[in-house]
């Protein structure tokens, strides 16, 4: 119902005080049974109907109006409500903070993309491009590391200006995951009391710089940060089982979060799926839904009602004293 914006997600704060609505058609009734005390009283009503030809029930309608009163105010009291949505001060969502391995080996050219072979980075860059555009309510922040770690954004929903910054990186020398999760680490403290999640891309052949991944996790781990690791790797190189697998493996079991291995573009697309849907379960678990009050509206037209029958009964049907 376009014309109803919202009107799928109407409900009631307290439902239970429309059983008060009950209570009208007995009120009714018993008003009707008792009826209003006579203005001139009459010993038969024989001789107004001769002369009396009613056109219209003026009584009847002063009571539907009080009726129709009493139904709207108790509607009011219910607190009707809406659903607003979730938006930047309600929702209690994912901040997830991107580290993305830029040292030299991630030049090599063995992902496969649209029909042609392209480098590691370059994939990177489209898969990741698609997974913040598929979560438009969530903050990303953007750490960039070879032998260095570096932020490049703060948490932040302009996802269109994180996505010029991924994009005009190029590859350094050196790797330093250490350094990007204490980097990462340190963007994600300001949202306190939401979900927090690091994720890092990297092919992790070695490591030359910076603190030792497990310690880092060990630290962010016991502040309640997520980090998932995606390892971009060669199944044909009989290296990939590295002495840094195993630091970057015991790095998400200390956190919480899980290693991913892929060794080609098609995987390296489905394990962003799988992030997105195991984060996205945390988002709508987390966020908090806002409702815009309708109180007033129903209330206003109660007592309008009201008011309308008190005139009509009053000025424009008043009854002959």
């Amino acid at each position: 119902m376009k014309f109803l914006p919202g009107i799928e997600t109407f409900r009631f704060e307290s439902p239970w005080l429309l059983l008060l609505l009950l209570l009208l058609p007995l009120w009714a009734w018993l008003r009707g049974k008792v009826g209003r005390a006579a203005a001139v009283p009459l010993a038969s009503t024989s001789i107004l109907k001769r002369t009396v030809k009613p056109r219209f029930n003026f009584g009847a309608a002063i009571a539907l109006m009080r009726l129709a009163a009493l139904a709207f105010l108790i509607v009011a009291v219910a607190r009707p409500q809406v659903e607003k949505g979730v938006g930047q001060k309600d929702a209690k969502g994912i901040n997830m903070v991107l580290t993305l391995d830029y040292s030299g080996t991630m030049n090599k050219r063995d992902f496969r993309l649209e029909g042609r072979v392209g480098s590691r980075i370059d994939a990177l860059k489209k898969v990741m491009g698609e997974f913040i555009r598929s979560r438009p309510s969530d903050k990303f922040g953007l750490v960039r590391f070879d032998a260095e770690a570096v932020l490049l954004s703060p948490l932040t929903l302009d996802h269109d200006w994180l996505l010029a910054q991924i994009s005009g990186e190029l590859p350094g020398r050196g790797t330093a995951p250490g350094s990007a999760l204490v980097v990462a680490a340190e963007a994600l403290k300001t949202a306190t009391n939401e979900t927090r999640v690091i994720i890092m891309a990297t092919d992790a052949e070695n490591m030359n710089r910076g603190p030792d991944p497990e310690d880092v996790a060990r630290v962010i781990g016991k502040l309640g940060i997520r980090v998932h690791v995606i390892q971009l790797i060669d199944f044909g190189d009989m290296n990939f089982e590295s002495g840094i697998t195993e630091k970057i493996r015991e790095t998400c079991r200390l956190t919480g979060g899980q290693l991913f291995r892929v060794p080609d573009y098609p995987s390296l697309r489905n394990v962003y799926a799988q992030i997105d849907r195991l984060e996205k379960k945390a988002f709508s678990d987390a966020r908090q839904k806002s409702f815009r009050e309708l109180m007033a509206w129903f209330a206003a037209v109660g007592l309008v009602l009201l008011v309308a029958e008190v005139l009509l009964a009053q000025l424009v049907w008043r009854r002959l004293p």
